[in-house]
């Protein structure tokens, strides 16, 4: 059964570099540090911040209190982005991030067993 749908989108070059410590899990900040153009960083850390928005507001009533940092994305064997979050068991969750030029968007859909 679905949970929650959220979808956000996000404008790349308003997304501040400095913001990675508060929107980056510490699986993720280790993918971000090693990503060497600035353009790159900015485009993950837009892409990250979507997609952990979409997922907030998927969950909008569900849990007291998530922070972005909780949220761990990363990817599975075929480099499809999956959350990885013990707060959200029995929960599966269907992440999708693009990017184009300007904007990172993002949708998460979220069924429950």
């Amino acid at each position: 059964m679905i949970k929650g749908i959220g979808v956000d989108i996000c404008q790349i070059n308003r997304v501040k570099l400095s913001l990675d410590k508060k929107i980056l899990s510490d699986e993720e900040q280790v993918i971000f540090d090693q990503i060497k153009l600035e353009s790159r960083k900015r485009e993950f850390l837009a892409g990250r911040f979507s997609a952990k928005e979409a997922l907030l507001k998927a969950l909008t009533g569900t849990l007291d209190q998530l922070f972005m940092k909780d949220i761990v994305i990363i990817y599975d064997v075929n480099h499809k982005p999956m959350v990885k979050e013990p707060v959200l068991k029995n929960m599966n969750i269907h992440v999708s991030i693009a990017h184009e030029k300007d904007y990172a968007v993002s949708q998460v859909i979220v069924e429950v067993e």
